[in-house]
């Protein structure tokens, strides 16, 4: 019988007795140390209870013989306790509390950032459906001289993203006869952003446009304005470009 081999509960549920005792071997398993930890604790107190027990099986006598043996062999007895099962030692409870501590850490730790990373989903779903527009405290008026030629390249402004301001384009094409035009903006390396179609001149000769600072994306743009004939195609005749910080 192994030591996983679990004593059996005397009949009825009651104490042990010398017929429990004898049908399952306790004293032979004792001595072969195979019984379970508790029932061995609990034959022990049935014997400190009942010292005729160990006297009939001549327990000391055998002691004695079993001692003479091991020295007439050269051995020496070993009167240590026996040493625990693995799962019995000490080290064991302390790692699985360690391991257990670390556990809830790690538990705590994850519902921590994912609380955190739900409230960051959740602000930038609002600033997705807000956008970046921001309301405009002042009104800035920027007077602009198209380039001629798309080679010239010198017609040049520069916008502030923040603070959010309107500002108001008065794009001079005074010196093209045409009334009215097509403005066309593409940002560089993304694509186009804006198109305009049906701007009519002032009496002064300007394109007005206004826009809001805070919506264009940093980046630079590239402003092309055409001239819309009657009758024909569109025909370039200015060209600006317009710097977002």
């Amino acid at each position: 019988m192994t030591e996983s081999t679990a004593t059996k509960p005397p009949p009825g549920g009651g104490r042990l007795d010398r017929a429990f005792i004898d049908e399952q071997r306790l004293f032979d398993r004792y001595l072969d140390a195979t019984l379970p930890y508790k029932g061995a604790r609990e034959f022990e107190r049935w014997c400190a209870a009942h010292p005729e027990y160990l006297a009939e099986r001549r327990l000391a006598d055998r002691t004695q013989a079993a001692l003479r043996l091991l020295e007439a062999a050269g051995r020496a007895p070993d009167l240590a306790e026996p040493r625990p099962r693995w799962w019995r030692a000490p080290w064991l409870s302390i790692a699985l509390a360690a391991i257990a501590a670390a556990s809830l850490i790690g538990l705590w730790t994850a519902t921590a950032h994912g609380a955190w990373l739900h409230d960051e989903l959740i602000e930038a779903r609002a600033r997705l459906a807000q956008g970046t527009l921001r309301p405009p405290a002042s009104r800035q008026v920027v007077d602009v001289a198209p380039d001629r030629s798309p080679d010239a390249r010198a017609a040049r402004i520069a916008l502030a993203r923040s603070p959010a301001r309107l500002v108001a384009l008065r794009i001079g094409m005074g010196y093209v006869r045409a009334d009215r035009f097509r403005v066309v903006v593409d940002k560089r390396g993304a694509g186009r952003a804006l198109d305009l179609d049906g701007l009519v001149k002032d009496s002064n000769g300007d394109l007005r446009i206004t826009v809001n600072a805070s919506a264009l994306e940093p980046g630079e743009y590239a402003v092309r304005i055409e001239a819309m004939p009657l009758l024909g195609r569109p025909v370039a005749d200015g060209w600006f470009a317009i710097a977002v910080r």
